[in-house]
């Protein structure tokens, strides 16, 4: 119950939010899918692992939002996110993972044409605490999940003709797919 909770709550917030960084979302798209996922995390995990997939729900919607519109991951958003989750999941496995998922994307982010951003990086930390709450495996299927569905997004869109090799595409709203799939099946 709290899970949905949560999930609505963090999908009514988007449209609120997303507009203060340049960006439209409408509220029962946001709401209703919060909802279900919120209700997936809370039916799957225990209390103590729940709290910061809260947070990274509650977050993650505005930041999905946002990030289709105009590929930004706001600080303002992610970096109070990450303190939350990590208080809330307080062991030294949550942070650990944070600080390495984060540290992984930031070496691939200073790369030659790789594309990824220091939102992305940032976004990393948040949802490398939330994942290492729950171990090890399901920080490395989140982190494969994620490129796999950016993957498999740039891909149909190159297709479909709806985007071009050089065209920029966000890689948070993968990245919060790939983790909560992860969080799920895991």
């Amino acid at each position: 119950m709290a899970g949905a909770v949560a999930g609505c709550v963090g999908g009514l917030a988007t449209p609120l939010i997303a507009p203060r960084f340049q960006a439209a979302a409408r509220a029962w798209p946001y709401a209703c899918g919060g909802a279900l996922l919120g209700a997936a995390l809370g039916w799957r995990l225990d209390w103590p692992t729940l709290w910061p997939w809260l947070v990274v729900l509650v977050a993650g919607l505005p930041l999905c939002a946002i990030d289709l519109a105009v590929h930004r991951l706001p600080d303002v958003i992610v970096l109070p996110a990450t303190a939350l989750a990590a208080l809330s999941a307080w062991s030294p496995r949550a942070l650990a993972g944070g600080a390495v998922l984060a540290t992984g994307y930031a070496v691939l982010a200073v790369l030659p044409r790789s594309g990824l951003g220091f939102g992305d990086v940032k976004l990393a930390g948040l949802l490398g605490v939330a994942l290492a709450a729950l171990g090890r495996p399901a920080l490395v299927w989140g982190t494969v999940l994620a490129f796999g569905l950016g993957g498999v997004v740039a891909l149909a869109l190159l297709v479909t003709r709806r985007a071009r090799r050089d065209t920029q595409l966000p890689f948070g709203p993968t990245m919060l797919a790939g983790a909560l799939l992860a969080a799920l099946l895991g």
